[in-house]
C-alpha cells in the first residue's frame, strides 16, 4: 500500500501531548478522499481501538436501512423499555413506557449521542441488544469493515467492542453513499426535545469551513474519538481520530489533518497520485472467497424451474432465457452467493437468487466462474455489474433471509 504521510504534521499529535517520547496506545488516525478511497494519511489505522459512541454510526446505518426497506417510518413511535430508561449517560432521560419517534431518535443519536435511544433502536430493530450487535457485526463485514466487532449499539464500555480508524472511515463513506437523503441529519447543530435543547457534541460543525458531519465519542478506555466529513472545492474528505487526550486536543488534531490534507491536494493538483483503496479488490479468476465469520456457510440448492436470468459461464452464454436483463457494464462490484464443486449447483443457485427478485439485482449479470483448487475445480455463483451500494444492499437482504452473500470490488 502506498501511504502519503504529511511531513508537516507527522508528529503533530505527539508534540501536542504532554510527552513527545511515544504516542498513547489509544491513538489512531486516517484521512481519505471519499470519491476513490485514496489514503492521504494513516497512523495505526488498522490497530484495534475502542470506538465508544462512534459505534452509533453503525446503529444509524441499520436504522436508515430499516427505513428504506419500509420496516419503520420516520413518524413511527419507538417504545422505551426499563433497560433503556436505566442506560448510563449520555442520554435523553427517557421514561420507561414512553415513546419517541424514529426521526427524533435519529436526531438524539447524532447530537446528544443518547445511549437510552440507542437501546430503544436496538430493541425495535432486532428484539434486543445482543441480536442487534450481531447484526451490526455482520453488516460491518459486508461493508468491508474487516476488523470491527460490536457488542452493543451505544458504544458503552465493553471489551468485545472494537474497531479501527480505517473501518470507521469505511462506515462514514458507506453512510453517505448508501443513504444520501439521510446524511443531512449529521449536520444538525442542536436538537430540541421535551422543552430542552441539546447541542451537537461535534464542535467542528459550524466552526470549520466545509465540515458537515459525522460523530464524536468518548469513554475512559477509548479516549476522545471523532469521525468527521468535510468538503472544500469539490473534494470531500473523511477524517477519523481515535484516542485524543481531551475533546479540544482531538478537535485541534482533526483540524490539523484537514488543513494539511487540502494543502497537499492543492500542491499535487487534486490527488494525482493514487493509493490503495479502502476495500480489498478481487481477482475474479484466481482468488478464493471465504465467507466472513458469523455469516451462514455456502449452501446448495435443489433443482428449480425459475427462468428470467441469463447465466454466463467463462464468458460464453450457457443458459439463454426468454427474458434477459440489461447489464450495467460500467459498475465494478459483484456479489458472490455460492461456491460449489459442480457447475450445475452454481447455475441452480443463481436461478434461485434471481427468483427472489431483489431490486438491486435487476440490472446485474449472473455468471458462473471456475478456478482450480489443487486437483479440484471450484465453481462460483456471482452477480456482476453492480455499484457498491447495490452490492451491499443485496447482500444484506440475502443474509437477512439466511442466504450466504459476500460483496467484492472487481479489477478493471
Amino acid at each position: 500500500m502506498r501511504i502519503i504521510i504529511f511531513i508537516s504534521f507527522l508528529f503533530g499529535f505527539m508534540l501536542s501531548s504532554a510527552s513527545s517520547s511515544a504516542e498513547p496506545v489509544r491513538y489512531a488516525s486516517i484521512v481519505i478522499v471519499e470519491k476513490d478511497g485514496e489514503v492521504l494519511h494513516a497512523r495505526h489505522a488498522d490497530q484495534l481501538r475502542y470506538p465508544a459512541s462512534l459505534s452509533k454510526l453503525m446503529t444509524l446505518y441499520l436504522l436508515f436501512d430499516a427505513i428504506e426497506r419500509g420496516n419503520v417510518g420516520l413518524d413511527d413511535r419507538l417504545r422505551v423499555s426499563d433497560k433503556a430508561a436505566k442506560a448510563k449517560p449520555s442520554k435523553l432521560g427517557l421514561k420507561s413506557g414512553t415513546t419517541i419517534s424514529v426521526e427524533d431518535a435519529i436526531r438524539a443519536l447524532v447530537t446528544k449521542s443518547a445511549n437510552d435511544v440507542a437501546i430503544v433502536v436496538a430493541e425495535r430493530l432486532a428484539g434486543g441488544e445482543a441480536k442487534f450487535a450481531s447484526k451490526m457485526t455482520k453488516t460491518a463485514k459486508l461493508l468491508g469493515m474487516s476488523r470491527s466487532r460490536f457488542a452493543n449499539g451505544s458504544g458503552l464500555p465493553d471489551k468485545r467492542q472494537v474497531s479501527t480508524a480505517r473501518d470507521m472511515a469505511v462506515l462514514a463513506v458507506s453512510i453517505r453513499k448508501d443513504f444520501p437523503k439521510f446524511f443531512h441529519y449529521f449536520s444538525l447543530e442542536k436538537f430540541v426535545f421535551g422543552g430542552r435543547s441539546f447541542g451537537n457534541h461535534n464542535s467542528l460543525l459550524g466552526r470549520i469551513a466545509g465540515v458537515d458531519g459525522l460523530k464524536t465519542g468518548f469513554t475512559n478506555d477509548a479516549g476522545y474519538n471523532i469521525a468527521v466529513t468535510v468538503e472544500r472545492e469539490g473534494v470531500r474528505l473523511v477524517v477519523v481520530v481515535f484516542g485524543g487526550a481531551s475533546g479540544a486536543q482531538r478537535d485541534a488534531h482533526a483540524l490539523d489533518l484537514i488543513s494539511a490534507a487540502y494543502t497537499e491536494l492543492s500542491k499535487r493538483k487534486l490527488y494525482a497520485v493514487k493509493s490503495e483503496p479502502l476495500v480489498q479488490v478481487a481477482d475474479l479468476q484466481q482468488q478464493e472467497i471465504l465467507a466472513p465469520a458469523g455469516l451462514p456457510q455456502q449452501i446448495e440448492q435443489g433443482s428449480t424451474d425459475r427462468r428470467g436470468v441469463k447465466i454466463i459461464i467463462e464468458g460464453q452464454s450457457a443458459i439463454v432465457p426468454e427474458l434477459a436483463e440489461k447489464v450495467v457494464l460500467a459498475a465494478n462490484w459483484l456479489i458472490q452467493v455460492g461456491a460449489y464443486s459442480k457447475r450445475a449447483q452454481a447455475e441452480t443457485r443463481l436461478q434461485a437468487v434471481a427468483g427472489l427478485s431483489l431490486p438491486d439485482l435487476q440490472t446485474s449479470l449472473a455468471i458462473v466462474q471456475s478456478s482450480k483448487q489443487g486437483d479440484k475445480t471450484l465453481f462460483r455463483a456471482r452477480f456482476t455489474g453492480l455499484e457498491q451500494s447495490m452490492a451491499t444492499r443485496a447482500c444484506i437482504a440475502l443474509v437477512e433471509r439466511g442466504q450466504p452473500c459476500f460483496p467484492l470490488a472487481t479489477t478493471r
